[in-house]
């Protein structure tokens, strides 16, 4: 007996894609087997993910994830020693 093939979570899905569509800043895509929705930043250049079990708590998490990059980049870089070789 041939069994046809399933997907699942057809509503987690479709809320993924379409928050996807909303946020360019952010790859979004939701997770059948962990049953989590993920959102990866597509605008950070160090490796930025957050994930949820409900929608609503992943754009609060993405949200918050833009909040504190946001005061990262306004926190001054740690002033380094200057090499001697380089002081001549």
């Amino acid at each position: 007996m041939r069994v046809p093939p399933r997907t699942y979570d057809d509503e987690q899905r479709a809320a993924a894609a379409r928050l996807d569509r909303r946020e360019p800043r952010w790859v979004i895509w939701y997770g059948p087997w962990s049953r989590k929705f993920y959102a990866a930043s597509a605008a950070s250049l160090a490796a930025l993910i957050v994930e949820a079990a409900a929608i609503d708590d992943l754009v609060a998490a993405m949200r918050a994830a833009e909040r504190e990059a946001g005061r990262a980049a306004d926190r001054p870089a740690v002033a380094r020693p200057v090499p001697a070789i380089a002081r001549r």
